[in-house]
């Protein structure tokens, strides 16, 4: 079967940093760590795995900074290659293991697509999963599973950009015909919105920020609305149709960093003092009680502390290397960072439920759907097309973009 890999190698990686400067299609040409090949369907690993086959995949955030080398280094230590790309999944289940219980071929199915101590068959389980917080497992290099954080970062898994790939049953769940194939391959992106906001859940009343209106800020917005909370949100945004999709999903106000000054608009929306040191830019005391750093580069991280509130706290949930942080407003102003990462387990309506639970019972009842964010889809042999339209979104109009395995 046909496959988008990725097949890390220091010769590979050290030629796309440089060439890579001069054209970007370097990070996917010929001599890139990426690769369109044939590989063996997987077999199933043992009685608890199933094997399904994909009819969606997303292309996600991270897939694209793992093609355009973004991962920090350290990162590799915790992927084994080379592997299937693809962690955003709408499957059908093609078979199943001895053991397995609630499974049949031919059920629809998504994936919590952490490898985490249940998957490993770690027992017991290290302190994060024992928590509720698989994303954060501290097994992810042990077990008789390759190393690999999520399924399409794994070698022995597979993953969504293939047509066949490997779960544990710990993993799966079983979808409604209420559900659409738009909204399951949605569900991991929503579960990654939901978590953070449980990790720091605004209060009625509160200033809440989101910088950058992309895929998860815009879940991230509906997740707030979805889960009844009364709260001003503002979200940060230069791209007009993102800003658009931002108003749709519940967003109070936007600001637009190219043309309006983020210091002097925060100020009118939240009452802060805006303070401007000589060789600095602006810190504000007062400003917002919640922020989503839906990015996470350097500019953004740095901004987010300067306009956080005093005793804040701060979602990290995008994914870069930032460089220079200037820690002064973190100390001087008590904020609290949060590094978030996946979904896990949620208190909610007094229980205690998987991020994805929630998303499926939102979802299945009509409460939130981010399936109007898909604008684009393709084929698997179109992933140049995809990369490439993913490196310029707002030129192409993507907002988020998904491969169509359903007739492969």
């Amino acid at each position: 079967m046909k496959a988008i890999q990725f097949d890390f190698s220091i010769p590979k990686w050290g030629y796309c940093q440089v060439a890579g400067r001069i054209s970007k299609k370097e990070y996917y040409g010929p001599r890139s760590c990426v690769q369109f090949r044939d590989v063996p369907e997987p077999e199933i690993r043992g009685p608890r795995w199933l094997k399904l086959r994909n009819i969606l995949c997303g292309f996600c955030g991270s897939d694209l900074g793992l093609i355009l080398l973004h991962d920090h280094p350290t990162t590799e230590v915790f992927s084994s290659f080379p592997f299937t790309i693809g962690h955003e999944n709408c499957s059908i289940v093609e078979e199943v293991g001895s053991d397995v219980r609630g499974f049949k071929k031919g059920d629809r199915v998504v994936v919590d697509a952490i490898l985490d101590c249940a998957v490993r068959e770690i027992d017991p389980p290290c302190g994060a999963c024992a928590s509720g917080f698989p994303a954060n497992c501290e097994n992810f290099a042990e077990g008789d599973l390759s190393t690999g954080t999520f399924t399409g970062f794994c070698a022995d898994t597979g993953g969504g950009w293939s047509k066949y790939y490997l779960a544990h049953e710990s993993q799966v769940y079983k979808i409604s015909d209420k559900v659409t194939d738009e909204q399951a391959v949605m569900m991991e992106t929503l579960s990654a919105c939901l978590h953070p906001v449980f990790q720091s859940m605004p209060e009625s009343g509160q200033d809440v920020l989101v910088i950058g209106c992309g895929v998860i800020g815009l879940g991230v917005i509906t997740s707030i609305r979805a889960l009844g909370i009364d709260c001003h949100i503002t979200g940060i945004e230069p791209v007009p149709l993102n800003q658009e999709k931002a108003r749709e999903k519940g967003v109070d106000e936007i600001i637009d960093p190219s043309n309006e000054n983020v210091y002097e608009r925060t100020r009118e929306l939240t009452g802060a003092h805006v303070y401007k040191p000589t060789l600095a830019k602006p810190i504000c005391m007062g400003g917002f009680d919640r922020v989503f750093d839906c990015v996470g580069s350097t500019d953004t991280i740095n901004e987010a502390c300067r306009l956080a509130a005093g005793r804040a706290k701060i979602v990290v949930i995008g994914i870069q290397i930032p460089k220079t942080i200037d820690w002064t407003p973190v100390w001087m102003k008590g904020l609290t960072i949060i590094g978030d990462l996946g979904y896990g387990v949620e208190d909610y309506q007094g229980k205690r439920l998987s991020t994805f639970e929630i998303a499926i019972d939102l979802v299945t009842r009509g409460k939130i759907d981010i399936s109007d964010l898909i604008t684009h889809r393709f084929k698997l042999d179109q992933y140049k097309e995809a990369i490439e339209i993913n490196m310029n979104k707002a030129a192409y109009g993507a907002i988020k973009t998904i491969f169509d395995l359903s007739d492969q």
